[in-house]
């Protein structure tokens, strides 16, 4: 197995199996070859599936990977609070493509993290908007994002997530590749 569908495995699962719509890793910039050329490949095999991958912006010492399904990142993106609130910053919102490198740009050029990841990332909007009020403080639970309202159903969708990465992994540890694990070989 590939670093590349190691780190996929291991960070995107849920997003892999359709149960998020979005999820970001990081790759060593030391296997930034690899990490290409396999970001490529998992396209050309994926997309057809709706799952894209796209390097959301690089750091020194690491490439940042988005890996999300277009469609459900639309449907997000396109709700009247989020969008009004994306135009309100100067998100480009003409495409997804745009907004994703807009988004990117606000990374690695803002003094502060742009927090409206959280939307891109399919986290509620509630929370989203809550935790840039609250500026990440006075949360009720913290697991793949900080929780202000739902505490419950969070809980659960958390604990989904886990149940898909162990599942991947546990499928990957007996030698199945992890494209016939996704049905495209």
């Amino acid at each position: 197995m590939s670093i590349f569908e190691s780190l996929l495995i291991t960070h995107c699962a849920p997003t892999l199996l359709g149960m998020k719509q979005a999820n970001l890793f990081s790759c060593p910039i030391e296997s930034q070859q690899e990490c290409l050329y396999e970001l490529d490949k998992y396209n050309i095999l994926l997309n057809p599936k709706d799952i894209y991958f796209k390097v959301l912006y690089t750091c020194k010492s690491r490439l940042f990977i988005i890996t999300y399904r277009k469609k459900p990142m639309l449907t997000s993106l396109k709700t009247r609070k989020v969008e009004r609130f994306l135009k309100s910053i100067g998100y480009p919102l003409s495409s997804l493509e745009n907004s994703l490198d807009f988004l990117g740009s606000r990374i690695t050029g803002c003094d502060e993290f742009p927090h409206e990841i959280g939307f891109f990332l399919g986290y509620p909007t509630d929370d989203v908007f809550e935790f840039i009020k609250q500026r990440g403080l006075n949360f009720k639970f913290c697991g793949y994002w900080k929780v202000y309202s739902n505490e419950d159903e969070a809980k659960k969708l958390f604990n989904q997530y886990k149940k898909c990465r162990a599942f991947l992994i546990k499928k990957a540890e007996t030698g199945i590749p992890l494209a016939t694990l996704l049905g495209v070989a």
